[in-house]
């Protein structure tokens, strides 16, 4: 009965919007006519809508709610290219947060409606910024991931900023025994850790070529590049050095592809990559990766990953080759509480004629997020214990040992949200123990740096 009643009154209004499209301009007020065609989008009736937005623009071109509705009308109507200049207009008259909230939501749909995602994410960050209040911004969020998954493409920038104790990853020692002598020898210059300020960029963008229900191909790009300054005391340390000796870049290309397994919680991948490496300023290395890796959804809210790794290093200049295998397997899961826990564990295997790049290195890691701000920060904790065996070192007999902890809290500010991104802050300590002095480091650092809130 109530769907009945409600074919009913559909059909009624279809009735009094025909009529009244007949007589509108005679018979309603502009403000009569501007609700007329609200109602109009709303039930479905895009063509009607179009047709009074549009005898109200030409009454008024500054009518900024009739050039609302004639974008949405449009949009519904697949006129994409009207719906942007409504859009566009509506929002060059748009004053106050509402309007100018209710106008970047409609260039952001305009713009997704003709295929341009990442202009409409763009957009949709606008509206965020300047929503009126939590439920618009809530509205505009919801409507930033929607659009993020339809966008074949998906881009991420990074920027950081790191005062560190240790920028070269020099020895903590002043001096270290070699070749098991009785006697020790000084270390100087770059031998020894030099503080500075580490600057740090990198861009990575994903293309999705294939995105079904059973598989997704995606093309790969990404670059970085970080490089230093160097503290006074470093400077009297090493006089010859400069912050730009120890900069490194690197560029990848690659693709990836993951297929969804029976049962519909677990999928399997796999990805290449071509890559190439700078080491101040020179050509270090160029490489080839392939990799597989697997995930599974569990029953409590948690994830289960594993992956393979392969990579070939062709070394540019002195440096020697080295072939390379890694693996990694990972679980985190949400609480009940809303905090995160994760915890990993990993293995490399890299051999090469050079003794430093010829090593098995093994590693666990923790990590435990908050998920109610302490004051003004959201929280997040991280533990890693490594240690890693040369069997053959140039500067002893029986190979070189390390053992290493490194410890990380990371502060989130979600209150300082600027279009979308947040501030953060990362303490991290970090100390080896080696049975070769000059191996032997430790690094405190505080890193400055943004993310995306959603």
């Amino acid at each position: 009965m109530q769907l009945l009643r409600r074919k009913i009154g559909l059909a009624l209004g279809a009735l009094a919007f025909a009529a009244a499209q007949a007589s509108a301009q005679a018979v309603l007020t502009p403000g009569q006519m501007r609700d007329l065609a609200g109602q109009a989008v709303i039930q479905g009736q895009a063509g009607l809508a179009f047709d009074l937005t549009g005898a109200l623009i030409a009454r008024d071109d500054t009518d900024l709610d009739a050039h609302l509705i004639r974008s949405r009308a449009a949009r519904n109507l697949g006129r994409n290219d009207d719906a942007l200049t409504h859009a566009r207009r509506a929002w060059s008259l748009a004053d106050g947060e509402e309007a100018r909230y209710a106008a970047a939501l409609a260039m952001a749909q305009a713009l997704s409606s003709s295929g341009r995602r990442t202009a409409a994410q763009l957009w949709l960050r606008r509206a965020i910024q300047i929503a009126p209040d939590a439920a618009h911004k809530a509205r505009a969020t919801e409507d930033f991931r929607y659009v993020r998954r339809q966008n074949p493409w998906s881009t991420a920038l990074r920027f950081s900023v790191t005062p560190s104790s240790n920028i070269n990853n020099g020895s903590r020692n002043e001096t270290s025994e070699l070749f098991g002598l009785p006697f020790e020898f000084a270390l100087e210059g770059e031998a020894r850790a030099l503080s500075g300020v580490e600057i740090a960029g990198g861009l990575s963008t994903r293309y999705r070529i294939i995105d079904s229900a059973r598989k997704r191909t995606d093309l790969l790009f990404g670059a970085s590049h970080r490089t230093y300054v160097l503290s006074d005391e470093a400077k009297e340390l090493a006089p010859d050095a400069d912050g730009a000796d120890f900069a490194t870049s690197s560029v990848f290309f690659g693709v990836q592809e993951d297929y969804a397994l029976p049962g519909g919680r677990a999928r399997l991948g796999w990805d290449a990559r071509l890559g190439r490496t700078w080491y101040g300023g020179d050509p270090l290395l160029a490489y080839t990766r392939i990799g597989a890796n697997y995930r599974r959804a569990t029953a409590n809210n948690g994830m289960l990953s594993l992956s393979v790794n392969h990579e070939g290093q062709a070394g540019e200049g002195t440096r020697e080759d080295a072939t390379i295998w890694s693996a990694h397997l990972g679980y985190g899961m949400s609480l009940a509480s809303g905090n995160t826990i994760s915890v990993s564990t990993s293995f490399v295997r890299s051999e090469s004629d050079a003794d430093f790049l010829d090593y098995t290195q093994r590693a666990v890691s923790a990590r435990y997020g908050l998920g109610s701000p302490i004051g003004p920060a959201q929280l997040d904790f991280g533990l890693t214990l490594s240690e890693k065996r040369h069997d053959r070192s140039s500067l002893t007999t029986n190979g070189r040992d390390e053992r290493s902890i490194e410890a990380r809290v990371t502060a989130a500010f979600p209150e300082m949200d600027f279009y979308g991104f947040i501030p953060t802050v990362t303490l991290n300590a970090e100390r080896t123990h080696a049975n070769i002095d000059l191996y032997e480091t430790e690094n405190f650092g505080i890193q400055v740096g943004i993310r995306s809130a959603f």
